[in-house]
């Protein structure tokens, strides 16, 4: 390691509480208002407040003095102590912990301050608690708004500091994903910020609705997020082109989020979602939700016929896309218990085996009970036979606990052949 930075590490770890202590004193007794405003403002004010002293050269880090000390380095201005840190060679990573930090020391009470304090715990255990909405639910519109304007002052400022990337940076350094190029990645640089601009402005407006439902989401509630999610939804769709908001519904939307949730058994690949979503929106489509106030009149037979028509021509086009097996796969899997199966680890060739003996169970079922050659005893004793056989043929299939599961969650069905018939 080079001397200067062991020299750096060893000031670090043992000065850095009073480094911060020192530099927030002198900066709130020169800069009482640093940072604030845009990052436009913090650049005004940084390139009026002190310059860099003379000894920050390309020559000045070669040989740190024998009496160095910490309050050498630090500065009261984010750009003079950026420059001191990169000249003292101490590694990108750590200049923008350290800077990071202190940013965050300036902001994080600003923002404490805007949330309401919180009430004291009265021992009412047995009481109702809202939980909705997070650590912001019970803040005003205004608080929020405020919040919002601190986290962009915030956000600006560290990239008029450190570049556009800063946050991607910071993400990279601790081993993370970088979440922007994954959630906007298919969007031009130059639209990403209108982008998150909307969609903060769509999530303030459900923020309100929350609130004023206290979290519980009734008919009404469910309508009025439907018209916010469309007004943005449009303003989307004026700004980026067809194959963008697909993209984009593809990662945001209610449809895709709850398509993920039922897909976790089929584990589609991307392919394969891309079908299913697409489907899944045209089937929204062709059957909206209605509004609860709404009188529109029932639909008529004709219209009852073409929507038939169209969800077999969609059902057509899904079978071309994905294949029949595979749409087979999707449907049984839409089945909870099934997928509870799976879940729980059954093998899928299991489950869509159970698939087979419950419809033979159920044919042969019919089939007795339109026997009309057999009386009431010989039908009732047919049917139990043919419970028991098959709760028999699941339990060698399944295993017993698994077996049992199934029969509490989604064997039903075969109560409908027969009822249980228990030992005298």
């Amino acid at each position: 390691m080079k001397p200067r930075l062991m020299l750096l590490v060893l000031c670090l770890a043992g000065n850095v509480l009073l480094a911060t202590a020192v530099i927030r004193h002198d900066w709130q007794s020169s800069h009482p208002a640093l940072p604030a405003g845009s990052a436009e403002k913090n650049a005004a004010v940084i390139s009026q407040s002190n310059p860099p002293p003379a000894e920050i050269t390309a020559t000045a880090a070669d040989t740190p003095p024998a009496d160095f000390q910490w309050t050498q380095l630090a500065a009261p201005d984010y750009a003079i102590y950026i420059a001191r840190l990169r000249a003292f060679d101490t590694p990108e990573t750590q200049v923008r912990d350290i800077i990071y930090g202190l940013v965050e020391a300036v902001y994080r009470p600003k923002r404490g301050a805007l949330r309401p304090p919180k009430k004291p715990d009265d021992g009412k255990f047995w009481e109702r608690r809202n939980f909705w909405g997070g650590p912001d639910a019970q803040m005003t519109k205004i608080q929020r708004e405020q919040m919002r304007a601190l986290q962009k002052e915030e956000s600006d400022l560290l990239k008029s500091l450190f570049g556009e990337d800063f946050y991607q940076q910071r993400a990279k350094d601790a081993g993370g994903e970088d979440w922007m190029e994954k959630s906007f990645g298919f969007i031009p640089k130059e639209l990403r910020q209108k982008v998150q601009e909307i969609n903060a402005n769509m999530n303030e407006e459900k923020q309100d609705v929350y609130a004023k439902n206290q979290g519980y989401v009734d008919q009404y509630a469910q309508a009025d997020l439907r018209k916010i999610e469309k007004k943005y939804h449009d303003e989307l769709a004026n700004i980026l082109t067809p194959q963008q908001l697909l993209e984009w519904d593809m990662r945001n939307s209610d449809t895709a989020n709850q398509l993920k949730s039922d897909l976790s058994a089929f584990d589609p690949n991307e392919d394969e979602f891309r079908a299913l979503f697409q489907y899944k929106q045209a089937q929204e489509d062709l059957n909206p939700q209605s509004d609860p106030d709404s009188d529109a009149p029932p639909l008529t037979a004709e219209q009852i016929k073409a929507n038939a028509d169209k969800q077999k021509a969609l059902d057509d086009e899904l079978a071309q896309t994905v294949g029949t097996n595979r749409v087979a796969e999707y449907r049984l899997e839409q089945d909870y218990s099934y997928r509870n199966l799976i879940d729980s680890g059954v093998p899928k060739e299991s489950v869509f085996k159970l698939d087979e003996m419950k419809q033979q169970a159920q044919d042969a079922a019919s089939k007795i009970r339109k026997d009309a050659s057999l009386s009431t005893e010989q039908r009732d004793a047919a049917l139990s036979a043919i419970r028991t056989e098959t709760q028999n043929s699941i339990n060698d299939l399944l295993g017993a606990k698994p077996a049992k599961s199934y029969s509490n969650n989604g064997g039903w069905w075969l109560n409908n052949i027969a009822p249980v018939v228990k030992p005298p």
